[in-house]
């Protein structure tokens, strides 16, 4: 997470994420929501998390919230990718330098003791569609930037124009995520850099292309 590229509407088409007005009040406003949120998250779990409660702990008016984030599932997706933002794409046009530089901007919620509380408690409510969807959209996030730059190497002839992209982008973040899972680390360049060969390696090979139908 060739066949189409994107199948359906992503998981976040019924995820609203409406960018918060920036600077001054209402950005420390939002900091401290999206933190009280994280936090009640680690420990409450996402069942018992309710607005009322974060408005009271943030000191904030319950309206302000819901102005921003109309249900519990969009400020919880807010919050996890204000917490660990998705990597930022920068293109030169060179896919392995292009695939390198985005993977070292990934971070983890697993870098600290608040987001390893997160990830506990999101694990143990897996199963729950909301929780799934909450899921699914922040991983969507994570991996939307690689997507861009192995959409466009394919159109400017990198890639093969067979190459499966879906799994492509499968094989380079779950070995990149994976990494800073375990390890609970900094990525090491090189390992990253190691990583992208090898997989662009067997696109070139044909590993990475569609099946042939029988």
């Amino acid at each position: 997470m060739a066949a189409p590229l994107v199948a359906s509407a992503p998981p976040t088409a019924g995820l609203r994420r409406p960018k918060p007005r920036t600077g001054g009040r209402s950005a420390r406003v939002v900091e401290r929501v999206l933190g009280t949120t994280l936090e009640a998250l680690g420990h409450e779990g996402f069942s018992r998390l309710r607005i009322d409660d974060i408005a009271t702990r943030a000191g904030v008016n319950k309206t302000t919230i819901y102005r921003r984030w109309p249900t519990r599932a969009e400020l919880v997706v807010a919050a996890l990718t204000r917490h660990a933002a998705p990597p930022h794409v920068v293109e030169s046009g060179r896919l392995e330098d292009d695939l390198l530089e985005l993977f070292m901007t990934a971070t983890t919620l697993r870098n600290s003791p608040e987001g390893r509380g997160v990830v506990s408690a999101l694990i143990a409510e897996r199963g729950d569609p909301e929780v799934d969807r909450i899921c699914a959209a922040v991983r969507e996030a994570h991996r939307a930037p690689a997507r861009v730059l192995l959409e466009h190497a394919r159109r400017r002839g990198e890639l093969p124009r067979r190459t499966d992209l879906t799994l492509l982008l499968d094989v380079l973040t779950g070995a990149v995520y994976g990494r800073l899972r375990e390890a609970n680390a900094p990525l090491d360049r090189e390992w990253v850099r190691r990583v992208i060969r090898l997989v662009l390696a067997g696109v070139t090979a044909g590993a990475l292309r569609p099946a042939a139908r029988s």
